[in-house]
């Protein structure tokens, strides 16, 4: 139960303790300043995968695209974000994007790093600052099995046009520890240097 209530701002600092706050009428105020993500990414728990003018692949072993790997033992669950979608050159059989998942216990094999990742603190970001590794192209153990669709790729997009595409995962789909997440192509490969990709993720404790 709350006892009483303060009116007006407070200024803090980690480990110090206030009363709730409210507005001039009395009303409880729960605010979301700065985003819904602002908090974790601040503190360096908001990470990203770049990759820019890929093939991305159908689901298959040897994956190109956007790949995100947890390694075993990291003590860290990735809770999925965003996601966001740039297919910039003639795909006419690619039906779409979705993302898969797969076991991956081991490092993925024959990689190349994504174009940039690391935390979303942008004066900071780098591979060494996030849990979580990434990938434009790796040879996974097991082809990862779609499990959400997330947009519709019009046949026939010219090289002069683009599909701008995004969305929010809303934290509903996590990756464990020894697990993997790549963007996947529908129908057929997005053509060669075709799709630019971002997700973003947040990296919670176990």
């Amino acid at each position: 139960m709350i006892g009483e209530l303060r009116t007006g701002a407070i200024t803090s600092t980690d480990g110090a303790t206030h009363v709730p706050r409210s507005n001039k009428t009395g009303a409880l105020i729960v605010s979301q300043t700065g985003g819904k993500h602002a908090e974790c990414s601040t503190r360096g728990k908001m990470c990203f995968s770049y990759c820019a003018s890929r093939a991305t692949s159908l689901p298959a072993t040897a994956m190109i695209g956007n790949i995100v790997w947890n390694p075993p033992g990291s003590g860290h669950v990735l809770s999925l974000a965003t996601w966001h979608v740039v297919i910039h050159v003639t795909s006419a059989t690619t039906t779409g994007i979705t993302l898969g998942y797969t076991a991956q216990a081991i490092t993925p094999t024959s990689t190349t790093n994504s174009n940039a990742y690391g935390n979303c603190i942008l004066n900071a970001g780098s591979p060494g600052n996030c849990i979580a590794k990434a990938y434009a192209i790796a040879t996974l153990l097991v082809s990862p099995t779609p499990v959400v669709p997330l947009f519709h790729n019009t046949a026939a997009i010219a090289t002069t046009g683009a599909e701008n595409m995004s969305g929010d995962f809303h934290g509903v789909w996590t990756v464990p520890p020894g697990y993997a997440v790549a963007l996947c192509a529908l129908g057929a490969a997005v053509a060669a240097s075709g799709m630019t990709s971002t997700l973003t993720w947040e990296e919670i404790p176990e």
